[in-house]
């Protein structure tokens, strides 16, 4: 039987492991199904804007109005860009002819999720994290269908709505591999990947042992908050500095890295884990709802991950991992269900639109 013509809107928080997410979502649809159109929906002179007007996808704006978990005066009157939002949402549903949402969460999803519901759209969400934000919360209530990439109460349960399904991974990662055997190295290769939130201390921390550790190579991922740090690094003999890698740059690198220092996100410790890598953890404290820390022990209870407290002497407890670790080698890759979940969202998806 043809498939109808179909357009999804993409919508979705502002980093890269939830905007990437998204963009594989797209770009594996897009591979098998001429009939799929999309339309990424978010704020203006954003992240994703950038990003879906590279990868050619139609982009419009979105207003919504932050809810915050403190006492602060504009939770008086923030929310009520979300009527304007609601309203919004609506106009495009109509002018696109959407007819499924595929959000990632946070609050400027939440005005076109609802919209969406009002329509009698059909709308899924994927939740990266352990820990679901309140805007993913309250449209997991109207959803069709939530996925998680972690086991939880609602997974184990008997509602077919709610069911867990890993994290979704962008193919890019992979797309240039000219092979997918392991290069033999004599040196432990490490990456830091110091892109996210508030990596500069254990940037910091890392510069005061490297000199220490001269026998073992590193790869310094800076990010842009971070590049003020660039020549702290660049004076070691045994360190490449970046500012930044593209997907596919990045996955080059990590075939072939033993060891990963991270601070980031429930997605990319999931890159490091399809890649075989040890990842030594250390989340931010003040993350939301100490999410970062219930991802790292996920991790350490299910692939023996190292987790450290970034208040208590990291760079010693950095410096005796490193050590430990110095004959460390990468034996294999763990690539077979890097494919799964979007497998499962794209099945999911063509069987709506049937």
């Amino acid at each position: 039987m043809d498939q109808k013509k179909s357009t999804i809107a993409l919508t979705g928080w502002s980093t890269g492991g939830h905007i990437f997410p998204l963009l594989a979502v797209h770009n594996y649809i897009k591979e098998e199904n001429n009939n799929t159109e999309f339309v990424w929906v978010w704020e203006a002179y954003s992240l994703e804007e950038e990003v879906a007007e590279k990868a050619r996808i139609p982009f419009v704006s979105i207003a919504a109005g932050k809810l915050r978990r403190y006492f602060d005066i504009r939770n008086f009157y923030e929310p009520l860009k979300n009527l304007t939002g609601i309203c919004e949402g609506i106009y495009y549903i109509r002018k696109y002819n959407i007819d499924t949402v595929f959000s990632k969460g946070w609050y400027v999803a939440l005005p076109l999720c609802i919209a969406a519901w009002i329509m009698r759209k059909k709308i899924y969400i994927h939740e990266s994290d352990t820990i679901s934000g309140v805007a993913n919360k309250i449209i997991g209530k109207i959803a069709s269908k939530v996925w998680y990439s972690f086991p939880n109460e609602f997974t184990q349960g008997w509602n077919t709505k709610y069911a867990h399904i890993g994290q979704i991974l962008n193919p890019e990662l992979i797309d240039q591999l000219e092979s997918l055997e392991i290069e033999e190295k004599e040196r432990l290769q490490v990456i830091v990947l110091g892109w996210s939130q508030g990596s500069s201390r254990i940037l910091s921390a890392l510069a005061t042992i490297i000199p220490d550790l001269l026998d073992i190579d590193f790869q310094i991922v800076l990010g842009e908050k971070n590049m003020h740090l660039r020549d702290d690094f660049k004076k070691f003999p045994n360190t490449l500095v970046h500012d930044f890698l593209t997907q596919r740059r990045l996955g080059k690198i990590l075939k072939d890295t033993d060891i990963a220092v991270t601070r980031w996100g429930a997605t990319s410790l999931a890159e490091l884990n399809v890649f075989g890598i040890h990842s030594i953890i250390v989340p931010l404290t003040e993350s939301a709802g100490n999410h970062q820390s219930k991802n790292a022990l996920y991790y350490k209870e299910s692939f023996w991950s190292n987790v450290l407290d970034e208040n208590k002497d990291l760079d010693l407890e950095l410096f005796r991992l490193l050590k430990n670790f110095q004959d460390l080698r990468k034996q294999w890759l763990n690539l077979d269900s890097f494919f799964s979940p979007l497998h499962t969202i794209k099945t999911e998806l063509f069987h709506h639109q049937k």
